[in-house]
């Protein structure tokens, strides 16, 4: 048995959601899939496919881990571990996420493999991606059905233990599919479709984490007045989405006002500023970075096939890898 989960790219309002502004966020065709087969030990056996790791563990010690993972978010919670440090392998995620769907005292043995189409790191909700892919396929592995809102609160409290609090964006977009409002703790789909001429990409994995970038946004700009022109950017946005219209004066705006917080790095302001040149528009999908060359995932709108060709051309140059951003309409879901 299979389950799967999309990636996601913010169109706007990353950073500026933490002070009540909307954002907007796309479910994209790119996939973390787990799978699993059942045996006859009784234990877990579990595999990561893009990084080789793998090993085994009994289920007495599973919950085990859930136990000392839960109490090293309260560490942190106390000011005693940064968000960082939560996690001590990123393998613990997977086993956190599905001893969430599993009951107490399953004690199946398992197969589990676990690959990814997406980046780490680099904005496309990977961690959010694999704990909604890991939940369903525990969710199926016990004959349970659950809601789409139930799944999208629990990866949530998955999510906190990678960056401190719950990723209401990432968790959002992987488990509803389609493009999504998000506005002051609620998560709402939006029946609008991008269409073509979109873009993602990878600038480069950033320095600083999502954290770091947040905490020196607040730092700086927490009591700004900006997260107001971000809220009319992302309205308008949403308005000419759903004219059918032509969205680059306000990706072009998102990317000046995410310069103005600090967390576009310059090489990537330089490069976006060729973009336009070009006649597209880009900007940082995603925490960006306050430190260091690379911005992670940058998404790009180029209106027409002539600006889509020159903006390969510039990826090519400039060794960034990209893609056509393709929508994925179900979010987390079972394969069968």
């Amino acid at each position: 048995m299979q389950a799967c989960a999309p990636g996601k790219l913010i169109l706007s309002g990353e950073h500026s959601v933490v002070y009540g502004a909307p954002a907007i966020a796309l479910a994209v065709n790119r996939h973390v899939t787990v799978s699993a087969q059942l045996t006859s030990d009784n234990q877990l056996h579990w595999q990561l496919e893009n990084t080789g790791q793998q090993d085994v563990i009994a289920w007495s010690d599973l919950r085990q881990l859930v136990a000392h993972l839960d109490q090293r978010f309260a560490e942190f919670d106390a000011g005693c571990l940064s968000a960082a440090d939560i996690l001590e392998a990123p393998h613990q995620l997977v086993l956190y996420a599905l001893a969430q769907a599993l009951p107490d005292d399953f004690e199946q043995g398992i197969e589990l493999t676990v690959s990814s189409e997406l980046p780490l790191g680099a904005g496309m909700g990977s961690s959010a991606a694999v704990s909604a892919a890991v939940l369903q396929l525990g969710y199926r592995l016990t004959g349970t059905s659950v809601e789409s809102d139930l799944l999208f609160q629990t990866v949530r409290y998955c999510e906190r233990l990678c960056h401190g609090r719950g990723g209401l964006i990432d968790s959002a977009a992987v488990s509803y599919g389609g493009l999504i409002r998000i506005q002051n703790g609620q998560a709402d789909p939006l029946p609008l479709h991008l269409g073509a001429g979109w873009y993602y990409i990878h600038t480069g994995i950033p320095e600083a984490g999502t954290g770091e970038c947040v905490e020196q946004v607040r730092a700086r700009h927490g009591d700004s007045d900006i997260w107001q022109q971000f809220t009319e950017t992302t309205e308008t946005l949403i308005a000419v989405l759903e004219a059918s219209g032509n969205p680059s004066e306000q990706i072009r705006m998102n990317h000046r006002l995410l310069v103005d917080i600090g967390v576009v790095p310059q090489i990537v302001q330089d490069f976006i500023g060729q973009i336009e040149i070009l006649g597209g528009a880009a900007k940082v999908s995603g925490a960006g970075s306050v430190r260091g060359e690379h911005g992670g995932a940058v998404i790009a709108y180029a209106p027409g096939v002539e600006i889509q060709n020159s903006i390969e051309a510039l990826c090519q140059q400039t060794g960034y890898t990209y893609m056509a951003i393709e929508e994925d309409e179900q979010g987390a879901r079972s394969l069968g």
